[in-house]
């Protein structure tokens, strides 16, 4: 069974004036988002290092909303976000995010580094 692994990290964070109430406000962020999409999320967004972020979603979900509410609430703040979309072999979705494990976090990790290298907003990368 496949999933979709989001990674997503803050475009130059260690410059930006008010980097704490960014912070803040992208904890707030994914508390908010976790609750309005549960029903697409599989294991809820949190964050995994500094001010990057990660969450598990359904294959077949529209996660371009996800994005759109990210890039809504962050107003003028930037963000890239790298896509996996593959098997996850631990499959113990009571875990955190970050203890999880498979090609599908593998290619979103990938894909991360993809849109950093490249200046893209987003990289999709698939097993399928």
């Amino acid at each position: 069974m496949n999933y979709l692994t989001m990674i997503c990290d803050l475009r130059k964070s260690r410059k930006l004036v008010n980097r704490e109430k960014v912070q803040y406000q992208l904890i707030d962020l994914l508390k908010e988002t976790n609750k309005i999409f549960q029903s697409i999320i599989v294991v809820p967004f949190i964050i995994t290092i500094g001010d990057e972020w990660e969450g598990l979603l359904n294959y077949d979900c529209n996660y371009m909303k996800i994005l759109d509410f990210f890039h809504k609430e962050l107003e003028s703040v930037d963000f890239y976000c790298g896509i996996g979309i593959g098997p996850v072999s631990i499959k113990n979705f009571q875990l955190t995010v970050n203890q999880l494990d498979g090609p599908s976090f593998y290619l979103a990790r990938d894909a991360l580094i993809d849109a950093k290298k490249q200046n893209l907003s987003i990289v999709v990368k698939t097993y399928l």
